[in-house]
């Protein structure tokens, strides 16, 4: 039996950045990481593989690369933990004590459960090389795709799919929006009509009712009808995989694993990091779905510098995210029109245009945005269009003014670098725009 300062269970980036910090801050712990693979692919640019735009081994996940870090790789299967030995049990017969455990077990994909196991050419999200591999080759040998769900990863692998392969794809969305929602419905609007110009059809508040086939997959009926398929992908939400945790009885809410503001569990030595784990918004305290790959990072870092006790709190996450469509990136932070609708909250929206460099004959593209305040100032939402990657920085910046409170007329007054080719010009900075509109409407 060995023992450990700290063990990881899983080794996605919640569990990566928690080793990263931990050997780093405090370099004389003995860390092993533990996770039941070892050859990943990184989730989010999997629809760039399939689509052929980057080559398969390429995008490996580089799990290896934490014995760099002087931290020990274990690639076995946890079976169950005892809380009271501190101990956990793998699925190789070994038995590992540890002094502190964080818990980044990550999710798993929702399934349909449509008896869709008995037909071959039916496939969810995997992030293994070889089952993305063989979504890719599939990809490639079909004719007729239909992708089940419109949330971001169907809207990357439609899009790709579609312009680099063109394949005939059908989304099937069982909501009146795609991208889960997180834009407004002119920018949604958008978003599906760039798809369809691409070939794709968009078939929304439809469900799936069964599968058609004779061992492989031909059609998927819904309400309306039925839709013929060489090939179906299944993206329709992720759930916690919390099981290990549930068994050991460690306390949990909605399937999250429920910890305080250090990320401690309900079990005193016990971490929790990342997709498993419980989030509140830093808007209004309130639940808020945090299974993104920033958010578990984060949470990594900040279970990885509590692992002694109390060092970072745990302010509540906001909410972004990015997807491309057609070459155009669209991007949102904290809460937008239809959530803010949905909650009650009282609020204005402003919209900007400006541009991504200056002067225009730099080349400089349009960059758009909206931004949301309640009544009284305070930012807490943002969306951002635009066709280069300053998009993601604006993302970044309206998350971390969203998150610190900040009102209107503190954003009016910040400062921004300008340097032509690669920030929207000093006089039409668009954060500071969007604040004065609000101010003088």
């Amino acid at each position: 039996m060995e023992l450990y300062d700290v063990v990881v269970v899983g080794g996605g980036p919640a569990g990566f950045n928690a080793v990263k910090t931990i050997r780093s801050v405090y370099p004389e712990k003995r860390v092993l990481l533990v996770n039941d693979r070892e050859d990943l692919q990184i989730p989010c640019s999997i629809p760039y593989v399939v689509s052929g735009r980057i080559p398969v081994e390429k995008n490996r996940y580089p799990l290896e690369k934490v014995r760099d870090l002087g931290a020990e790789l274990k690639i076995d299967r946890v079976v169950s933990i005892n809380p009271n030995s501190s101990q956990l049990f793998l699925e190789s017969g070994k038995i590992v004590s540890y002094e502190r455990l964080i818990l980044s077990t990550g999710w798993v994909p929702r399934r349909l459960n449509l008896g869709e196991e008995n037909l071959e050419g039916v496939f969810y999200i995997d992030t293994s090389t070889e089952g993305v591999s063989r979504i890719k080759e599939e990809v490639e040998k079909a004719e007729r795709i239909v992708i089940i769900g419109g949330g971001f990863i169907s809207i990357g692998f439609a899009d790709l799919i579609s312009r680099k392969l063109g394949k005939k794809i059908t989304v099937i969305e069982a909501s009146s929006r795609i991208a889960s929602g997180a834009f407004s419905s002119e920018i949604t609007s958008e978003m599906e009509e760039k798809l369809k110009s691409q070939g794709v059809e968009i078939l929304k508040n439809e469900k799936v009712s069964s599968f058609e086939g004779n061992g492989r997959v031909k059609r998927v009926v819904i309400s309306d009808g039925k839709v013929d398929a060489d090939l179906v992908l299944v993206f329709v939400g992720f759930l916690p995989n919390t099981k290990l945790a549930v068994d050991c009885g460690i306390e949990t809410e909605r399937g999250f694993i429920k910890t305080d503001s250090y990320l401690r569990t309900s079990v005193d030595n016990i971490l929790s990091a990342g997709n498993c784990t419980f989030h509140r918004s830093a808007i209004d305290g309130e639940f808020t779905p945090g299974m993104v790959a920033s958010v578990s990072a984060r949470d990594g870092r900040i279970a990885g510098l509590n692992v002694t006790g109390p060092r970072v709190e745990d302010r509540g996450i906001v909410l972004a995210g990015i997807t491309e469509v057609g070459g155009i990136f669209y991007g949102f932070s904290g809460y937008t029109e239809e959530l803010l609708n949905r909650k009650g909250f009282i609020f204005k929206k402003v919209s900007v245009e400006s541009s991504d460099g200056y002067p225009s004959a730099i080349g400089a593209k349009s960059l758009r945005l909206n931004l949301y305040f309640l009544k009284n100032g305070r930012l807490i939402g943002g969306e951002v269009v635009g066709s280069s990657k300053i998009v993601s920085s604006l993302v970044d910046l309206i998350s971390k003014l969203i998150e610190g409170g900040e009102s209107a007329e503190r954003i009016a007054s910040m400062n921004s670098v300008a340097f032509p080719p690669v920030t929207p010009p000093p006089l039409l900075q668009p954060l500071q725009e969007g604040a004065l509109k609000f101010l003088t409407s």
